[in-house]
């Protein structure tokens, strides 16, 4: 199924009224979201990556009133068959691994890339779910395939389940319910408890969910960040030439803290770090990315084929700006500010074709910025 990147995905709500009064907020129903939508992704496809090594993917059961998980790979032997208790198996970063996922989250760009984590979708038998819970980031819920009814609570208070290895509410109460049909979509803000439940053997659900570092993450990764980052003075020890007797030798004195205070407040960082720091840490690439390296390339023959081939962003590269500064999978790229614009087409449309008529100077330039990304995998042409 082909889609249209200016497909509006909130049917009759506009992105304006969206991000003023849902986004992190409350929830939104969108009745055909996509009209006479079929999934190109199925089950079968599910049951594929769930068996790669590097997939991200979970088993989940309700068995004897306790809420189980298994976590991948899984053999094809592992999935249990569809007359049996109901199950559910939920694989992530599903953009990673078809190019139809991609262009699926395309269709969400009013909301940053700085923000979008990835593509999860789930597979349920009928009666499947993953019991009553809440997220603690913003999530879409696209209904691709079969029907699933959602429970939505208002509760302000969660009490979990402390035999379940999953965080499932005990105290959950349902206040709206509605069932999705494909094309269908949910938006949930964080922290609202919802509980999803198929109704159909052919259950098939797109998460679209959205990354959102705590503070202590945050703060935290800055610490580690700015020491080798610092501004600070030449690293000169700690000196006390004026010292006196003190009556308690085990004491630390007033003068050394007092100098030693003096020292900490030297240190030092600006804007131009702070902003370093932000764009290497949200264009990380989601934990266990691997890439492939290919074998080096002459400058020469990459200049030649980036101005007869399309370039595009691997699918597990992040590609940020702030302002003229870019960032890709948690590296400042250097670049002079003549080229920021091709640059900004790259991180934004994730694709660029440059033009054949461009100077040598200018292909030179843009080569010597783009080789290294392409032979560390992060970047692709289009064959």
């Amino acid at each position: 199924m082909r889609l249209n990147r200016k497909t509006h995905i909130l049917g009759k709500t506009s992105v304006n009224d969206f991000l003023k009064n849902y986004w992190q907020k409350k929830p939104l129903l969108i009745k055909n979201a996509i009209p006479n939508f079929v999934s190109p992704i199925t089950e079968s496809d599910l049951f594929i990556i769930a068996q790669n090594e590097e997939a991200v993917s979970r088993l989940i059961e309700h068995k004897q009133g306790i809420w189980q998980v298994k976590y991948g790979p899984f053999k094809k032997s592992d999935l249990p068959k569809k007359t049996n208790i109901p199950w559910t198996i939920l694989v992530q970063n599903i953009n990673h691994y078809f190019p139809f996922a991609e262009s699926f989250l395309n269709l969400f760009k009013f909301i940053p890339y700085a923000r979008l984590d990835d593509l999860m979708i789930s597979y349920a038998t009928k009666k499947g779910s993953v019991g009553p819970h809440f997220d603690s980031y913003d999530v879409f819920l696209f209904q691709a395939q079969g029907t699933r009814e959602w429970k939505i609570s208002d509760q302000k208070k969660f009490t979990l389940d402390k035999k379940s290895s999953i965080k499932i509410i005990t105290n959950f109460k349902s206040k709206n319910s509605w069932v999705l049909k494909p094309g269908d979509m949910l938006y949930l803000p964080p922290n609202i408890g919802h509980w999803g439940i198929s109704q159909s053997d052919d259950c098939v659900t797109y998460s679209i969910g959205f990354r959102a570092p705590g503070t202590f993450e945050i703060q935290s990764k800055f610490l580690d960040f700015i020491q080798d980052h610092l501004i600070t003075n030449e690293n000169e020890i700690y000196k006390d030439p004026n010292l006196t007797p003190q009556k308690n030798p085990a004491e630390i004195s007033s003068n050394m803290t007092k100098e030693m205070r003096n020292i900490v407040d030297r240190l030092r960082w600006d804007k131009s770090s702070i902003n370093h720091f932000i764009g290497q840490l949200l264009s990380e690439p989601i934990e266990n990315s691997i890439f492939e390296t290919r074998k080096p390339l002459s400058l020469k023959a990459f200049e030649k084929s980036i101005v007869h081939k399309t370039l595009r962003l691997n699918s597990k590269t992040r590609m940020l700006f702030i302002k003229n500064n870019f960032y890709i999978n948690g590296e400042f790229i250097k670049i002079d500010k003549k080229y920021t614009s091709f640059l900004k087409q790259l991180a934004n449309d994730r694709e660029i074709s440059l033009e054949s008529t461009l100077n040598k100077r200018d292909l030179n330039a843009l080569g010597i910025a783009l080789l290294p990304l392409y032979v560390a995998g992060f970047i692709d042409f289009i064959q």
